[in-house]
């Protein structure tokens, strides 16, 4: 065989594997052929999704697409009936084999979900709501560590850190919820709309956290209706339509509310 042709082949075989090895890297989630539903009735289809690493991705879709069921497949809280779930190149959950990764150890790899309505201790204080979330981490010096960098990265929970959760408005337990999530240092963020319900003011107040998440290089995904308000600030809208997952044309407004229609 020719010595040239040879070194040729393997330098192409190198330069295709590290394509390959490179991409993979890129890629922080990775879905596949992702179906599930509730009792009998099935509300995701076939739905496959790569997210790469520090990017943002803002989920649209009209009630009932399957956009909150997506991040619940995610984060373990419903099971996958068939199809893979791979973070950081390693599994998640897969049907098949019958594998899923307890939403404790989830936190752990760097994954957090925050829910549409907070889950706040409302007789508790913004101190230790926060509190409440980093327990499970051995070192009391890395607690005040994390609490510390919160403080100084939402300074209005700082000023309120006294004060009931009951006693917030909704923006501010906004700004817990997200604080409890950061307190974790997740690589992967889930949001379901962080913006319901909210003020403009409010908005503008989460949204200025969001920003320095995403400076900071955490990847999230994002659901929300108040689209113009996340348009720019996305890298990528991906659409749901009955439980099946659009990519293409979603680029502009227009486009995205003749898809919603």
């Amino acid at each position: 065989m020719d010595k040239h042709k040879l070194n040729i082949d393997t330098s192409q075989n190198i330069l295709d594997n590290n394509s390959k090895l490179k991409t993979q890297n890129s890629k922080i989630l990775d879905i596949q052929n992702l179906n599930t539903g509730y009792g009998k009735k099935q509300v995701l289809f076939d739905v496959s999704l790569q997210v790469e690493k520090g990017k943002t991705i803002l989920l649209v879709g009209a009630n009932g697409s399957g956009k909150s069921s997506l991040l619940k497949a995610i984060f373990g809280i419903i099971p996958l009936w068939s199809g893979e779930v791979w973070f950081k190149g390693q599994t998640l959950h897969n049907a098949e084999q019958k594998l899923k990764t307890q939403q404790s150890k989830l936190i752990t790899k760097g994954i957090m979900y925050l829910p549409q309505k907070d889950e706040l201790f409302e007789d508790m204080s913004v101190k230790e709501n926060l509190e409440t979330s980093i327990l499970h981490l051995p070192d009391k010096k890395e607690q005040k560590q994390n609490l510390a960098h919160i403080w100084e990265q939402m300074p209005v929970l700082k000023d309120k850190k006294d004060q009931l959760a009951n006693r917030l408005s909704g923006g501010e337990r906004k700004m817990i919820s997200l604080g409890m999530a950061l307190l974790n240092k997740p690589k992967l963020l889930l949001f379901d709309e962080p913006f319901a319900g909210l003020s403009e003011k409010n908005m503008d107040m989460l949204m200025q956290s969001l920003e320095k998440i995403q400076q900071n290089g955490t990847t999230l995904v994002i659901i929300e209706h108040r689209i113009k308000k996340l348009l720019n600030f996305a890298n990528r809208v991906i659409g749901l339509k009955l439980g099946r997952l659009h990519t293409d044309n979603l680029e502009t407004l227009d486009n995205i509310k003749k898809f919603l229609i």
